[in-house]
């Protein structure tokens, strides 16, 4: 004779207790997880603007004889990562090419994008979108 298996069975108030929590856990799990996905995309944009305008004021300063600002956006367009938005390449500087300028004088080149969430928040006030700074300068070496 077999003696009754007590611990195979559950009662039944039990039923059901692991899809609830598995349930509750979820959704926080899914947060965690966009959260890391949106990091990773504003990262990825952030790098790309860094080298757009470090390739933008390199051009600049060694007079590649082009658009400097039309070499950031390709740049830029090239290596982003789901860019959504054209960048704004400025000269916050005294000069923008080291064409007639003083040896030793820095150019200095600036770009900013507004980068949008792939996944929105579910929190209420929580941005959809930053705004993303970079600059880069060069000193200019030759006369």
């Amino acid at each position: 004779m077999r003696a009754p298996r007590l611990w195979s069975r559950r009662p039944r108030e039990e039923r059901g207790a692991a899809a609830l929590e598995f349930a509750l856990v979820l959704i926080p799990l899914l947060m965690i997880l966009g959260g890391i996905v949106n990091f990773g995309v504003a990262f990825g944009q952030q790098l790309a603007l860094d080298n757009a305008v470090r390739q933008a004021a390199r051009a600049a300063v060694v007079d590649a004889g082009g658009d400097v600002v039309a070499i950031a956006v390709t740049e830029f367009d090239n290596s982003a990562l789901a860019a959504t938005d054209t960048p704004t390449i400025t000269f916050p500087g005294a000069i923008s090419t080291c064409e007639d300028s003083d040896f030793g004088q820095s150019l200095t080149v600036a770009g900013d994008v507004t980068t949008e969430f792939l996944f929105p928040w579910m929190l209420p006030g929580l941005p959809d979108e930053i705004d993303i700074h970079s600059e880069a300068e060069f000193q200019c070496e030759y006369s």
